[in-house]
């Protein structure tokens, strides 16, 4: 069986760091483009959501002061409004992953930035230090739990990248059933 040289010449390294850059690049673009989208909803639903308090306390003291003239009207006005302001939680929460989302592609950024400094120096891509420590970067970078699993399944475990998606993509399925059945927790980033 014969060995094949994969070793990269300066045009390579260089189309390499080139398509590191683009990737890092447009990571970043996005994020951004996303914040500013994401933003502009939370204020939105913020404003939308002190309205609603205010409608509800307003709907709880017409209740309260008509007696039963109006009690049929102001219920209906409290269960609607209610059934709003879940609503409205349940949009918080969806901006949470979003928020979730965009911390892991600046992460992502973060790392290919690494490791387009590392391969763009011919001392540093063949350095065993410089390797070990821009892992250790990318390591102290996973903010998240899935995060660290991931890493640890691909740099600790070896697993290769396809199964480690598999193996994260049910523990996060697990979790949410998790999730759903407990009680509802919140998580802050």
């Amino acid at each position: 069986m014969s060995e094949f040289n994969y070793s990269l010449g300066a045009k390579e390294v260089q189309e390499t760091i080139m398509v590191l850059n683009l990737s890092v690049a447009q990571i970043e673009l996005s994020i951004n483009e996303g914040d500013h989208s994401v933003n502009t909803l939370i204020d939105s639903f913020t404003y939308m959501s002190k309205h609603i308090e205010k409608i509800q306390e307003t709907g709880q003291k017409i209740v309260d002061l008509s007696g039963e003239d109006m009690g049929e009207h102001g219920l209906s006005l409290l269960t609607e409004t209610g059934e709003l302001s879940l609503k409205m939680q349940q949009a918080v929460i969806a901006f949470q992953f979003y928020d979730k989302l965009s911390q892991r592609l600046s992460h992502v950024s973060h790392g290919l930035s690494g490791l387009a400094e590392i391969v763009s120096h011919e001392m540093k891509v063949k350095s065993p230090e410089e390797w070990e420590g821009f892992k250790q970067t990318v390591r102290k970078g996973t903010t998240m739990r899935e995060e660290e699993e991931l890493f640890e399944l691909i740099f600790d475990q070896e697993v290769p990248a396809e199964e480690a998606i598999e193996i994260m993509k049910d523990r996060m399925r697990q979790r949410l059933h998790e999730d759903e059945s407990g009680e509802d927790e919140i998580e802050f980033f």
